[in-house]
């Protein structure tokens, strides 16, 4: 496949950041107004009115918008009850998962799709897919062992946290995505202080809010749940992080109507029945994707063959690096990598 010069990308790039500001301003002064935000906030569609919320706060620069007709309590409502789901409570079967090593190629016939489609060409044990749907485009990391994903976080805590492509170099990583939840009161991004339970070789942090944890067990198999870090350890976790909420749970995916909120870029982790690791990006804010719902990667994970999933930390964190450059379009400012607590890595 013939690759866009670099030129060509940072042409592309700079025309999709021209376009979201053009959408900000777009938003703000007219698409928005006042008089469709009165509509969307107080008028008789309680999805719309969450998801138009929901939107805002996730986008960061406009979430004072809907303060101009919802007090505090009512935005706090209608945010943690979106995170508020019978499936974190549920514990993760993990006889639902075999993992499967992935089978020899045949010399004579050639990489063979696997059971799901997906064919590992170069047979280097990773594959990343074109994700493109209605309204968003993405990728998926397909990570055929999952004992080769790790959480990786700087070396300490405090001040900024690393870029992506720092942390994979830090931890001699050849790829991964971000990871979970970290203090971001002023919107300064500096991702020093991880927010909820970071579980990294196996050693426990827990800062700040209770969160839906995602992480791998010693066995490998990903556990999706309310988990503290003593629970973690009865279960043997050896690396996770916190954010959620939960997008499908032993099969079974989550349909309740927060699930259809907010269009944001998106991030999520899950994990096939033969074990695979399905790692999903979707770009957003931009002309060519303007982002997803919750509901919409759920049903990707879904496509994809997840058996347990989990939506992790998105907006402008959302961010895929593979090989030494980043292969999803990030709606940050610098159009890479926003300083990040932690990350999923792929040895």
């Amino acid at each position: 496949m013939k690759k866009k010069s670099k030129t060509g990308q940072a042409v592309v790039r700079l025309i999709d950041r021209i376009f979201g500001l053009f959408l900000a301003a777009a938003i703000v002064f007219g698409i928005f107004g006042l008089t469709l935000e009165w509509i969307l906030l107080k008028g008789p569609s309680p999805a719309l009115r969450d998801s138009f919320v929901m939107t805002m706060i996730w986008t960061r620069r406009f979430d004072f918008i809907p303060n101009i007709f919802l007090t505090d309590q009512e935005i706090d409502d209608i945010y943690y009850s979106h995170f508020e789901t019978n499936a974190t409570g549920a514990s993760t079967d993990t006889s639902l998962i075999t993992i499967v090593a992935q089978e020899e190629t045949d010399a004579n016939k050639g990489p063979q799709p696997d059971a799901y489609g997906i064919t590992d060409e170069d047979g280097d044990g990773i594959v990343i897919v074109d994700v493109k749907k209605k309204g968003f485009v993405g990728k998926m990391m397909v990570v055929y062992d999952p004992s080769r994903i790790i959480v990786g976080k700087p070396e300490v805590y405090g001040g900024y946290g690393m870029t992506l492509d720092a942390l994979c170099e830090r931890y001699g990583a050849i790829g991964g995505i971000n990871g979970g939840a970290f203090f971001d009161e002023d919107g300064g991004g500096t991702g020093g202080w991880p927010d909820g339970l970071t579980i990294s070789d196996g050693e426990s942090t827990m800062m700040g809010h209770e969160r839906t944890f995602v992480g791998f067990d010693e066995n490998n198999v990903l556990i999706v749940g309310d988990l503290d870090a003593e629970a973690a350890a009865e279960k043997h976790i050896r690396c996770g992080v916190s954010f959620g909420p939960a997008l499908i749970i032993n099969g079974q995916g989550e349909y309740g109507s927060y699930m259809e909120s907010g269009i944001n870029p998106r991030t999520a982790i899950g994990q096939r029945a033969d074990g695979a690791v399905l790692m999903l990006v979707i770009d957003g804010r931009q002309m060519h994707s303007i982002g997803a719902s919750f509901g919409d990667i759920r049903d990707v994970m879904i496509d994809f063959g997840a058996v347990n999933a989990c939506n992790l930390d998105g907006g402008s964190s959302t961010v895929m690096y593979f090989n030494g450059e980043y292969v999803n379009s990030p709606s940050s400012a610098s159009g890479t990598s926003r300083a990040l607590p932690n990350g999923f890595l792929v040895k």
